[in-house]
């Protein structure tokens, strides 16, 4: 039996590709327990652990490293594949006897063609095997959490950066200028731009981590973190069940901008710099 914890939505989707996932219900949300439907339920991590040969972690990245410290004493094969950096894969590695690291790119698996699963260590192979003839395509990577946050970094970088100049160009007055330049001369940016808004305030709050983990792994290889950095702050600052329009992002944006603005040269603006 292999051990979902715990099945968000693409958690839930990985799960339903196999035939005999299970899950530990007790503490999750009735959120949680809706979305986990039709996978069994063993009740309790402890009980996961002992009746489960693999354990699969699918959860958002800041949970990942709390969620396997209640597998220090697994046996069992147990593979992260959440958005994480390197180093803190690394961490979660020396904190269960048997890992698999891996990184999963594309939407819930629901139709072939749109997701792959990155998987590197030892036994990567064992679980590659479980999504055989899935709609998951399971292939090999020579790190694959470094993979997962060089590509995103691109895909949620860009998207944070596109509601960072749009919310910019609207505090100076340009925006409606901007977009008709954009329409001239880079046409997909407007409705891009507008798709970031409803991802950003989706997602955000799960992506939020992630970047600043982007951010240690550009670090890691000799870069500046603050293209993580400032990416995590602009999805922080928009709350989830906010609206999912791009005027709702924009003026909460806007609005968290004022809150922390500090005038260059103030005695405040010399308080933060110190800091």
């Amino acid at each position: 039996m292999i051990g979902i914890v715990h099945p968000g939505e693409m958690g839930a989707a990985i799960a339903h590709l196999l035939s005999t996932a299970a899950w530990a219900s007790e503490g999750r949300s009735e959120d949680t327990r809706r979305r986990a439907a039709g996978i069994t339920d063993l009740g309790t991590v402890e009980r996961l652990k002992r009746e489960c040969e693999v354990v699969l972690s699918v959860c958002p990245p800041h949970a990942a490293a709390e969620t396997a410290r209640a597998f220090r004493d697994y046996e069992g094969l147990y593979a992260d594949l959440n958005a994480v950096s390197p180093a803190t894969a690394a961490g979660i590695a020396e904190l269960v006897p048997r890992f698999v690291d891996g990184g999963i790119i594309g939407p819930p698996p629901r139709r072939a063609g749109t997701t792959r699963l990155y998987l590197s260590g030892a036994e990567a192979d064992t679980v590659a095997a479980l999504f055989d003839g899935t709609h998951l395509d399971a292939r090999p990577a020579p790190d694959a959490s470094a993979l997962k946050m060089m590509y995103a970094a691109w895909t949620k970088g860009t998207t944070a950066m596109l509601l960072a100049v749009r919310a910019a160009a609207r505090s100076l007055g340009v925006e409606e200028a901007l977009v008709r330049e954009w329409q001239l001369s880079q046409p997909d940016l407007p409705a891009r731009s507008e798709q970031a808004a409803r991802a950003g305030l989706e997602r955000g709050w799960r992506w939020a981590f992630e970047l600043e983990e982007i951010g240690r792994t550009f670090t890691a290889a000799g870069l500046p973190d603050g293209f993580g950095a400032a990416a995590a702050q602009i999805y922080r600052r928009l709350p989830r069940d906010a609206g999912d329009d791009l005027d709702t992002a924009l003026a909460r944006l806007r609005a968290s901008c004022d809150a922390n603005h500090v005038v260059p040269g103030t005695d405040t603006g010399r308080r933060s710099e110190g800091k």
